[in-house]
């Protein structure tokens, strides 16, 4: 009687085994225990110790299923209705997906290189996401004085769409603009497509990469242009260190397709505190490289800063 029971339990306790659902995210952590229900924003699943748990999808790395869990894959988890206040119409509300989210700083910028400056820095950075688009803004102006003279006036600003045709894998159309005193650039225009992956995408960590190629239009104060093919390369990094704070950084590159030893990139990182849900504090050093630089000017500059931000 005792070894029929013993049996019965074991035949339990493997079927039990064979059905256990093992899902990984892209952080790394893994759960063991039962996939509840699943749509394609989020999945709900139910730990060992039976605990519930809801993650975004895109944050999934692997999801493994037991044969019991098959059924399930038809769940769908209820649409919550939201009604809006009495003094609202349906066309104000939006989700979170359409809405924008980036930051603006102000920032005291010491400039090391054509010339040994200090100046003020505003840079502003926006993305909004509605799937299968994702558009992403930046412009940045900075003001330079030495000695009360004006030493550096510069203005950067861009933007890039991407389309999305699989989680992470996208095609991307691109165009950035520069106007620089210093370098006597009226204005340079950089128009791109390619393709890119965003490799890592959690709320702790994201890493995207792009690459293609272009057409880069340069025109001078005195008159002369300049107009080639280029290739653009592009890396964003974000990084959590804790709830407070994270790491920032960016690297875009550029190289003239007729000359190898004509290009030129830049690099940024930055460490931003937050001190409380609007406000942060930023420190950041950029490197910005020209092979080939105008007469007069350093093949290399280097900028420190720090300021003020407000994250929205």
């Amino acid at each position: 009687m005792g070894i029929g029971v013993l049996c019965l339990l074991l035949i339990f306790a493997s079927q039990e085994v064979a059905a256990t659902d093992e899902i990984i995210l892209s952080d790394g952590t893994r759960f063991v225990g039962t996939l509840v229900s699943w749509n394609r924003e989020r999945i709900v699943f139910r730990t060992a110790d039976g605990m519930t748990r809801e993650v975004a999808s895109s944050d999934v790395l692997r999801l493994s299923l037991g044969p019991n869990s098959i059924a399930a894959m038809g769940a769908r988890l209820p649409t919550e209705k939201k009604t809006p206040p009495p003094d609202s119409s349906p066309a104000t509300v939006r989700s979170d997906e359409r809405s924008w989210r980036g930051a603006f700083d102000v920032s005291y910028a010491g400039h090391r290189g054509t010339t040994d400056s200090d100046s003020l820095v505003l840079d502003v950075r926006a993305e909004r996401q509605r799937e299968p688009w994702r558009l992403r803004l930046r412009s940045r102006y900075f003001r330079a004085l030495k000695d009360r003279s004006l030493a550096g006036n510069e203005w950067l600003g861009g933007g890039r769409l991407d389309r999305f045709f699989s989680p992470r894998l996208f095609v991307f159309a691109s165009g950035d603009f520069e106007f620089d005193e210093i370098e006597r650039v009226n204005l340079r225009s950089i128009y791109a497509v390619g393709f890119g992956a965003d490799l890592l995408a959690s709320e702790s960590r994201a890493l995207s990469i792009s690459g293609g190629s272009g057409y880069t239009r340069e025109s001078f104060r005195d008159g002369a242009r300049r107009e080639f093919l280029s290739g653009v390369f592009r890396q964003e990094f974000r990084q959590k260190l804790s709830p407070q704070s994270h790491l920032e950084q960016q690297f875009h590159f550029l190289q003239d397709l007729r000359e190898a030893a004509r290009f030129k990139f830049r690099l940024e990182s930055a460490l931003r505190f937050h001190v409380s849900g609007l406000f942060t504090i930023r420190f950041g050093v950029s490197n910005a490289y020209d092979n080939r630089p105008q007469p007069g000017v350093r093949k290399n500059e280097v900028t420190f800063t720090t300021g003020l931000g407000i994250v929205f």
